[in-house]
């Protein structure tokens, strides 16, 4: 889809070309009066609140006796028949957001812009940098772009204060960031005016490459539908040639593997083979060792048990022979 580029002096600049996945499908109304609901129902605050009878204050006496008075029978006088008496279902403070899918919001914006594009209301303008800020300036472009006293949503990429004050005293003119496409404004406003930094954000946000779609919606024709939505469904049917190279490539990588991981227990084996022989040389050594020092201990003591049965053997005979000094004496 083609769209004339303009200056702020009305004069055509150049052509460009639009996004048919964006501005060129069929809208879908019934999504599209979803997505405005929605939108409607989650800018409620939802902070109203009414008494009941049990919150208001007083009517805790009953007001006259059961019989006898004549008159209809009551217990207090906050009931709700009575004046400042409780409310019966009334409003309390509740939430009224609705949750929307992301693909089928952004499916109602592409069908609202997609309308605007094909009755020839959205205006291209190449920048509002040079506008004055006065409201007869706005009021002039206006003019100059075919708009007149129409109401006019002007969506800029950045906030630009010449553009703000110029248009701050028209009621029909409104500006908003393009960040924040909003469904009902735009549907407020006959005409959509956009720099052609705009052009790019929208491009970002609902194009094929915007968010999270992984779909190509370049090769989109247009349908009433959510089919624009639809995962495209992929072949698995593979190429004899291509099959068969893969399953050859799976079994060469699976023997390569087994092959690693034999080879790994033979070394592994290996390994702890030389580590157990080594252990068992060194308890032998350890055996050996200690049977030595075991003999030494026994030969010490025993070399010292002769040495004291000498010494025991001489005190005897010195004592035996005392005696027989004494007696030649």
């Amino acid at each position: 889809m083609q769209a004339t580029v303009y200056n702020i002096a009305g004069e055509e600049v150049e052509s460009i070309e639009l996004d048919d996945t964006i501005y060129g499908i069929e809208p879908n109304t019934a999504l599209i009066h979803q997505a405005v609901l929605r939108q409607q129902a989650n800018a409620r605050q939802g902070t109203h609140d009414t008494k009941t009878r049990a919150e208001v204050r007083g009517g805790g006496r009953k007001p006259w006796r059961q019989k006898g008075t004549g008159r209809a029978r009551q217990g207090s006088t906050r009931s709700p028949q009575w004046r400042h008496g409780g409310v019966v279902f009334g409003p309390h403070p509740r939430s009224y957001d609705k949750d929307m899918p992301r693909k089928m919001r952004r499916l109602a914006i592409r069908g609202v812009l997609s309308a605007k594009a094909a009755e020839g209301q959205i205006v291209v303008v190449d920048t509002f940098e040079d506008l004055e800020p006065r409201t007869k300036a706005m009021i002039e472009l206006m003019t100059k772009l075919n708009i007149g006293d129409s109401s006019a949503l002007i969506m800029t990429a950045e906030p630009q204060a010449n553009l703000e004050l110029a248009a701050s005293n028209l009621p029909k003119i409104n500006t908003t960031s393009v960040h924040l496409l909003s469904i009902v404004d735009m549907l407020k406003h006959t005409y959509i005016v956009m720099p052609r930094a705009s052009l790019d954000i929208i491009d970002g946000i609902l194009g094929s490459n915007g968010g999270r779609r992984k779909l190509d919606l370049r090769e989109f024709e247009g349908t009433k539908s959510l089919e624009v939505l639809a995962k495209p469904k992929k072949s698995k049917a593979k190429p004899k040639a291509e099959a068969v190279a893969s399953t050859e490539e799976a079994e060469e990588e699976e023997e390569a593997e087994e092959a690693e991981a034999e080879e790994s227990e033979d070394v592994g084996a290996e390994e702890s083979e030389e580590a157990e022989e080594a252990e068992d040389t060194d308890e032998d050594e350890a055996e050996v060792e200690e049977a030595e020092e075991v003999e030494e201990e026994a030969e010490s003591e025993g070399e010292g048990e002769e040495e004291a049965q000498g010494e025991e053997a001489q005190g005897e005979e010195a004592q035996e022979e005392a005696p027989k000094k004494r007696g030649r004496k």
